[in-house]
């Protein structure tokens, strides 16, 4: 079917027709951070920070003649484990001239990034620990680091041919070795 002649449609006047935009915007990259989430929160003050940890003795028999004399059960004292705080920035920087103009869906620019820029760094902080990163004490010309989770495992891990778990203090890295076909009987033993 065709148009009537001297139809004025909307292509003929597509300078006069309004924008159709949302006043939203949505960030359609993932921003949860389940692992960071999780962890308890506290305060560093100093970029090492330090904790002590203990462990129960093994599980034994535990069965005695009423009476007997009793002989001093072996005890360990606590370990002292450490990690570095690190530094994480983003730095933004918005004209006065652009932070005073009409914005789709901002009020102010400076506040969006600010907003945008504190996600962003909980991804950063999330990757920080899951890194295979063992902790840096870092110097004038290089940044501190903490240790990611891997280098604290020692256990309930599996490893290619030739690999090694850390040592457990975030000193040094896992090393994975060589490459296997992730199987049930793997996933049994971390779990």
């Amino acid at each position: 079917m065709a148009q009537p002649a001297n139809t004025y449609d909307s292509y003929d006047n597509a300078n006069s027709i309004r924008e159709d935009i949302q006043d939203i915007i949505y960030n359609i990259s993932p921003d949860e951070t389940p692992f960071l989430s999780a962890c308890k929160k506290t305060t560093a003050k100093s970029t090492l920070h330090e904790w002590s940890t203990d462990t129960l003795r093994s599980s034994a028999s535990n069965a005695h003649i009423e009476g007997d004399d009793s002989v001093a059960t072996a005890i360990s004292g606590v370990t002292r484990l450490n990690n570095r705080t690190q530094i994480f920035k983003d730095a933004i920087v918005i004209s006065d001239t652009d932070e005073g103009l009409s914005k789709v869906a901002k009020q102010k620019e400076m506040s969006y990034h600010i907003l945008k820029a504190g996600k962003t760094m909980k991804l950063d902080i999330e990757k920080a620990l899951f890194d295979n990163n063992a902790k840096v004490a870092g110097s004038a010309n290089a940044a501190r680091e903490l240790a990611g989770a891997p280098t604290w495992l020692t256990s309930n891990t599996v490893k290619g041919t030739g690999g090694a778990d850390a040592n457990g203090t975030g000193s040094n890295a896992r090393t994975d070795g060589t490459q296997t076909v992730f199987t049930q009987a793997k996933f049994d033993t971390v779990m």
